[in-house]
């Protein structure tokens, strides 16, 4: 008479379909050459910038550092106010760097550009109403053009799908400390 054993139980191992084909070392070889800097090295001076809040690298972050500072050093000395509710401010530090076209919705270069970003009060900046938006984009007619927010519309369509690069980042930055003598870095 045959007895039935229970079968025996052995502990289920997942796998991808790209481990399963992939023997290990050349899975070992792959991700160290992930791990190697390729090309460009953000020089020395710029690293010792502090990071900032938006950006998606620590080079991104920094630039986004100093890009909010010119800002916010730029619009103090042409208007000293707010850019949505016009209060007045005493220094450039009290303000903030908004976004006309928010952060989030737009492309690579363009979430960096001076054009579209203007000081702002930590109150109007933080909030999404739609008066601080029609008041945002009426200064910005008054202070570039009436065509200036179809521009902005266009130019960030146009840097769709590109990649912010490391060496481009730097090279905007020296141009920027070239140009204004009277900018001061972070």
């Amino acid at each position: 008479m045959l007895r039935n054993k229970p079968l025996k139980r052995t502990g289920f191992k997942k796998r991808t379909p790209l481990k399963a084909k992939t023997p290990l070392k050349s899975r070992k070889l792959a991700s160290k050459r992930k791990t190697k800097k390729k090309g460009y090295i953000v020089p020395p001076w710029f690293k010792s910038i502090p990071t900032g809040s938006h950006g998606n690298t620590p080079t991104q972050k920094r630039y986004w550092k100093v890009i909010s500072n010119y800002v916010r050093q730029r619009d103090f000395n042409k208007y000293g106010k707010c850019v949505s509710c016009h209060r007045h401010m005493e220094t450039w530090q009290e303000g903030d760097a908004a976004h006309f076209r928010r952060y989030s919705t737009c492309n690579s270069y363009f979430k960096f550009h001076p054009d579209n970003i203007a000081l702002s009060c930590k109150n109007c900046n933080r909030n999404d109403d739609g008066v601080v938006g029609h008041s945002f984009g009426e200064t910005l007619k008054k202070r570039y053009g009436d065509k200036h927010l179809k521009w902005i519309e266009k130019e960030n369509l146009k840097h769709r799908g590109q990649k912010l690069e490391d060496h481009v980042i730097v090279e905007i930055v020296e141009k920027l400390l070239d140009e204004n003598e009277w900018f001061v870095l972070p």
